[in-house]
C-alpha cells in the first residue's frame, strides 16, 4: 500500500505518526508545502526535520511539483493536513480513498458559519467532496459538530488528533510532593488564557496550600502576566522560565503533580495534554480545548472543568493538590490512555485496517483513533 500524507511541514506532534505508517505501508511519503517558520523554530522545533527523514518531499519555492501530481496520482491513500485545496480537488476528482485531517473551523464561534466568506472556506475545503471516497479525520471533538452545522454527513467523521512521541513509562519517580508542583506550558495568547492558573494559585495561597507553579513559554501576553502575578502577590510562588524545547519541558511535566490547561474553544486540539499525560502527569483541562472530550474520561484518566467557571476550576484544584493518592491513579490511567489507545502506532495500526476494510461504512472501534466521532457541542460538560 502507497500512502501520501501532504501538510504545511513535519513537526514533532505528527513524526511519529509518519515513522509508524511508514513501517506500516510498502511506500509512504511526506508532503511538506512550506517551510518551517521561524516562530516555531524558536519554540524549540527542530529547523532540520526536512533532512532527517527519507519519506519527505519538499514541495515549496518551485520544488517537486511534478512528483507531488504523480504522488496524488499514484497513491492508495492521501491524507491532506494544512496543504492547497487544489491537491484535494485533484485528489477527488480521481475518484480515490483520501482523508481530510483538520482541525474545527468554528474557533471563534459557530455563528460565523453565516458569514459567506467564512462558509465557503469550510465548502471549498470538506463540503463539496461529500458524495466523493473522502472521509475526515477530526483533530478534535468538535469537528463533527462543526461540519454537521453545514449539512456534511458525519458518519464520514473520525476520531483523530495528533500523536507526539509518548516514552513507555511504567511507572513515576517518586518525590516527596513537598511542596506540590503545578506547571502551565504552552504560547502565552489570550486564548490560551495563562491567567487562569495565576487566578487558580491565588485561591491555592489563600487556602494555604504550600505549592510552586512554574509557567513555561514566551508569548504576546507574558509581560501581562508577569504584572498579574505580582499584582496578585504570587512572586515567590510563581516561575517564569521562558520558551523551552519539547524535551526540556517533558522533563519539567515528569516532575510536576497538576498539569493545567486553560484554553478556549481557539485552541483546535492542545497536544500539551498527550504530552503531559504521557508522563503519568495529572492534568486538569478545560472543557472546550479539543483533545479533551477524546483524551480524558473525567476524574479517571484525568480532571476536567467547566471552561469559564473559575469556582469548578479551583475546587477541584484543590481537590487534587491534597489527594496525592487520586493524583497517581488519575496520572497512571492517563499514562496508559496515550500509551495504549492514543499513541502513534495505534493510530497508524487503524488506520491501514480501515483503508484495507472492504465495507467503509462500518465502524471497527468503539474509542480511540477511527471510532466514529461523535457530534460535540461547545457546552457538552456541565460542572
Amino acid at each position: 500500500m502507497k500512502v501520501t500524507f501532504i501538510s504545511c511541514y513535519l513537526n514533532h506532534h505528527q513524526t511519529d505518526l509518519c515513522l509508524e505508517l511508514q513501517k506500516c505501508c510498502d511506500e509512504f511519503y511526506f508532503v511538506a508545502t512550506d517551510p518551517m517558520p521561524e516562530y516555531r523554530a524558536q519554540l524549540g522545533y527542530d529547523e532540520d526535520t526536512d533532512s532527517k527523514h527519507d519519506f519527505i518531499v519538499k514541495a515549496y519555492n518551485g520544488e517537486n511539483e511534478d512528483v507531488v501530481r504523480q504522488l496524488l496520482t499514484d497513491s492508495d491513500v492521501v491524507i491532506f493536513g494544512s496543504c492547497p485545496d487544489e491537491y484535494i480537488d485533484y485528489r477527488a476528482g480521481l475518484g480515490k480513498l483520501s482523508f481530510i485531517y483538520t482541525e474545527r473551523f468554528f474557533k471563534k464561534g459557530t455563528w460565523r458559519r453565516f458569514i459567506p466568506r467564512t462558509r465557503k472556506k469550510v465548502v471549498n475545503r470538506v463540503i463539496r467532496y461529500s458524495d466523493f471516497p473522502v472521509y475526515i479525520l477530526c483533530a478534535g471533538a468538535f469537528v463533527a459538530y462543526d461540519l454537521k452545522l453545514c449539512g456534511f454527513d458525519t458518519d464520514k467523521c473520525f476520531r483523530w488528533g495528533y500523536f507526539p512521541q509518548v516514552n513507555h513509562y511504567t511507572h513515576r519517580p517518586k518525590r516527596d510532593n513537598k511542596p506540590v508542583k503545578l506547571l502551565w506550558a504552552g504560547r502565552m495568547l489570550d486564548w490560551k488564557h495563562p491567567c487562569e492558573a495565576l487566578y487558580a494559585a491565588k485561591e491555592l495561597a489563600k487556602a494555604g496550600v504550600d505549592f510552586v507553579l512554574d509557567i513555561i513559554g514566551t508569548g504576546e501576553e507574558e509581560q501581562k502576566l508577569k504584572e498579574l502575578a505580582r499584582k496578585l502577590n504570587l512572586s515567590d510562588k510563581v516561575n517564569f522560565t521562558g520558551a523551552m524545547s519539547p524535551d526540556e519541558v517533558k522533563a519539567h511535566m515528569e516532575n510536576a503533580d497538576v498539569f493545567l490547561m486553560t484554553s478556549d474553544c481557539y485552541e483546535g486540539w492542545g497536544a500539551v495534554v498527550n504530552e503531559a499525560m504521557s508522563t503519568g502527569c495529572c492534568v486538569l483541562a478545560s472543557s472546550v480545548a479539543g483533545c479533551v472530550p477524546y483524551l480524558i474520561d473525567d476524574g479517571k484518566s484525568g480532571v476536567i472543568y467547566q471552561y469559564g467557571n473559575r469556582k469548578d476550576m479551583v475546587q477541584k484544584l484543590l481537590l487534587l493538590v491534597k489527594d496525592k493518592k487520586l493524583r497517581d491513579e488519575i496520572g497512571l490511567a492517563a499514562m496508559r490512555t496515550v500509551q495504549d489507545e492514543y499513541s502513534a502506532q495505534t493510530a497508524a495500526r487503524r488506520l491501514t485496517e480501515f483503508v484495507n476494510s472492504e465495507d467503509k461504512t462500518k465502524v471497527l472501534y468503539e474509542s480511540g483513533p477511527m471510532s466514529k466521532a461523535e457530534v460535540v457541542k461547545n457546552n457538552w460538560y456541565k460542572a
